[in-house]
């Protein structure tokens, strides 16, 4: 069986900051989309659909982040100076083995990912 990932929402409490962050350290290009209750956020980001809607109009918990996502990067250094220029925090120092250096990172909300880079 293939799986696919179509689409992701993430609920943001502090949306303005969520959607500088995503779209400077991931390139994502949002639409606003306005509706009578307020306004969310809409991109593709590997293919796959990607928006963010601010926490108060979703049925999420905004921070709870129940899993995290291993990003590969082909440059570790330059994806962590845009993360914490872009209000993300990493949770130390660059780990490594023979393979692969990693760091994780915070976003603005948060929720937790794991960049990578091949040596």
């Amino acid at each position: 069986m293939e799986y696919k990932l179509e689409a992701m929402i993430l609920a943001a409490t502090k949306v303005s900051q969520m959607v500088d962050f995503y779209t400077n350290v991931f390139d994502i290009q949002f639409e606003e989309q306005q509706f009578e209750d307020g306004k969310l956020y809409e991109g593709k980001w590997a293919g796959f659909d990607f928006t963010i809607v601010p926490s108060e109009l979703s049925n999420f918990n905004a921070g709870q982040n129940p899993m995290h996502y291993d990003i590969f990067v082909p440059d570790i250094q330059a994806v962590i100076e845009l993360a914490t220029k872009h209000g993300g925090r990493t949770n130390g120092k660059i780990g490594e083995d023979e393979e692969i250096r990693a760091i994780g990172i915070y976003d603005p909300d948060e929720n937790f990912m794991v960049f990578k880079q091949r040596k």
